[in-house]
Formats: structure tokens, sequence, C-alpha cells
């Protein structure tokens, strides 16, 4: 069984997938969008998928929800999850990972973290005033990513 796998879904900053990167060097992992990878094989063949994308009204990018539904049961295998958002995450006020983390842990995945950081947001009326976090994901974002992969990486080994 190969290590790990990102499932990525980043449309319109590349905010997302800046942040997949980072987390990809830490683990050794490769990055995939949703369509370029099956859901059974993937489960089949990684002991660890992170799945990522920018926010779309209070939760992930539908491609990642759907991929994540597509998932066999699993049993022993591991998940982490990722995003980038307009707004910061607020504990119980937006739970933007709760729906997708609901699905991973009813196929079986065990959840070892989770990561949000805001992003650069040119959404709708916001594209008039320049946007929202211009120049997010930062240094000190990508930092705190790859903090989070070596915690989900040391994870493992124990």
């Amino acid at each position: 069984m190969a290590s790990s796998v990102i499932v990525c879904y980043s449309v319109h900053r590349g905010n997302t997938l800046r942040v997949a990167r980072v987390i990809s060097e830490v683990l050794g992992a490769r990055i995939y969008e949703p369509e370029e990878l099956d859901p059974v094989e993937a489960a089949e063949k990684y002991r660890l998928i992170g799945f990522g994308s920018g926010i779309y009204y209070g939760r992930h990018h539908p491609s990642i929800i759907e991929f994540a539904e597509k998932l066999p049961r699993v049993s022993g295998e591991y998940a982490f999850v990722f995003s980038t958002s307009g707004l910061p995450k607020i504990p119980f006020l937006h739970e933007y990972h709760k729906p997708l983390l609901a699905i991973l842990v009813e196929k079986g995945f065990k959840i070892i973290g989770e990561f949000s950081c805001r992003g650069h947001n040119l959404h709708g009326a916001l594209r008039l005033i320049g946007g929202m976090n211009k120049g997010r994901p930062n240094a000190r974002d990508l930092e705190r990513a790859r903090r989070f992969a070596e915690k989900v990486l040391k994870s493992l080994e124990v």
C-alpha cells in the first residue's frame, strides 16, 4: 500500500493548491484533482488521503464531497482535511469541515487532522473592491501548513 495522496480542488486563485503543495512536500504525496483519481482505487492503494478545497457556502467544493461519497468503506486508513476560505473558521459558528468529516468517518477513516487558513477571495461583489485577504495564504499560513503536515506524518509513525 502506497503511503499518501492528496485530493484537492483549487478553483479561483490557486489558494488551496498552494497549501496542498506545502503539505505534499512534507508527506511525499502526489496531488490529484477529484476527477483524476478513482475513489475505490485510492482507498485500496493509499494509507492516508488528504482532502482539500476552498470553502463554498460553508462546505468543501462539491467535487470533493462527491469523491468522498464514492469512497468504499475502509478499515485502518487515515484521512485529513484542509481548506482555505474568505472568512476565518470560528469553532461552533463555521464548521466548514463538518460535512466532509462526517462522510469520511461514516466510511471508516480515522481522522488525524484538520487545517484551514484564509485565502484571497474575489467572489462576487468582492471583486469590485479588490477582494478580501489579499496576499493570503501568506508565508506564515504556509509555514503553519508545513507544521500541520509534520504533525500528520509524526502521528502515522506512532
